[in-house]
């Protein structure tokens, strides 16, 4: 009986070699780093955005702050969206 090389193993499920699974595992850890990269950045400008948000809120007089609160809760209730206080 002789013996199979790394390339000629195979897994059963999948019929691909342990290099090819490798390859595969390292494509898909490069595109998680990748995600998480995007996903961190999205997070840091969310963040950003909020702020300035909330300056530019401050420079608004409340009652109309207020009344864009309410017509944002009333567009939110109609859509079936759960409001946040």
């Amino acid at each position: 009986m002789s013996k199979a090389t790394k390339e000629e193993v195979t897994t059963e499920a999948q019929g691909k070699t342990v290099e090819e699974l490798k390859e595969v595992v390292q494509t898909l850890q490069a595109q998680l780093q990748e995600h998480q990269k995007q996903a961190n950045y999205h997070q840091t400008m969310g963040t950003k955005a909020q702020g300035a948000i909330e300056v530019v809120l401050q420079l608004i007089p409340k009652k109309e702050v207020e009344e864009m609160i309410d017509e944002e809760a009333k567009q939110n209730k109609d859509n079936g969206e759960l409001v946040e206080s």
